[in-house]
């Protein structure tokens, strides 16, 4: 199966109907082009640049892996099958086996997967330089902070044993202070155990430490530099796009999303019709 980027015709950005059929492609949101095994989900996670485990209920424009291995749109955590079963092992898989990230990076909390290539812009945008210095200026929690200290001098944890390892048992904030730390892209799953009773508990790790070489080329960016290149990503996997769409995925205030879309009309890689941003195809 082929899971090489589509290369779309350049089209009317408001004719939406033809729009939502090169996305079904796209997407795979097709039978014909269903992701059927692990290997399958990394080649279209690397095709779409950053995607979904499942349909947004958010009006967050994004493919979604569980509608690839559907082949279908609409395809929602209550229709648990065997198909289910499959992608939310993937989604401790694919980290473990280092295919591609997945945690809790949007703005929102809400888990995305990133390809190993679309990873370092991420970082670049998202992830403070020195969490100790970070820690500072107010911009990470005493209770994450702990969390931190406590994996980076024990290595990969899961979550119950991280937990004791960082002295917070009993603290209420625990699992508020692992979703702080993923959004800013510090700590990320790699993967799941079981600790106690029937239930897989995540393990835990520096993204520092499990994707050295990604945040290596995350700190030769600049933010405008990787902004763009979220961006032009963004936009060759959704078609097209409004710039409150791109604002919302991101969750960077309106002023940064139309300054990046000025610098990539500038560059000629976009172009508008109305409040549409499409890419430009030679």
């Amino acid at each position: 199966m082929n899971f090489e980027s589509i290369v779309v015709t350049k089209i009317s950005p408001l004719d939406l109907k033809r729009i939502e059929r090169q996305r079904d492609q796209v997407y795979h949101r097709t039978r014909a082009r269903r992701v059927r095994t692990l290997a399958d989900a990394a080649h279209f996670i690397d095709a779409v640049g950053f995607c979904l485990l499942f349909a947004s209920t958010q009006n967050l424009e994004l493919p979604s892996l569980f509608e690839a291995v559907k082949g279908r749109r609409d395809a929602h955590i209550e229709d648990w099958d065997a198909d289910s079963d499959r992608v939310w092992e993937w989604k401790n898989d694919l980290p473990a086996l280092k295919r591609a990230y997945y945690g809790k990076a949007l703005g929102n909390g809400k888990p995305i997967f990133i390809s190993l290539a679309m990873l370092p812009p991420w970082l670049a945008v998202r992830a403070p330089e020195q969490i100790d210095a970070a820690y500072r200026r107010g911009r990470v929690s005493t209770t994450a902070k702990r969390v931190y200290d406590a994996l980076r001098d024990s290595g990969p944890t899961p979550t119950m044993a991280l937990r004791a390892a960082a002295g917070l048992e009993r603290d209420p904030q625990y699992h508020r202070a692992l979703d702080e730390l993923q959004r800013a892209l510090i700590i990320l799953p790699v993967g799941a155990t079981v600790e106690r009773g029937a239930w897989a508990s995540q393990i835990y790790d520096l993204i520092a430490r499990w994707f050295p070489r990604q945040l290596a080329r995350a700190q030769t960016l600049d933010r405008e530099r990787a902004r763009r290149a979220l961006v032009r990503r963004y936009i060759a996997t959704v078609i097209a796009a409004t710039p409150a769409m791109i604002a919302r995925v991101f969750g960077w205030p309106r002023a940064t999303t139309d300054a990046t879309l000025d610098a990539l009309r500038a560059r000629r890689i976009v172009s508008s019709q109305g409040d549409w941003i499409s890419r430009n195809v030679e």
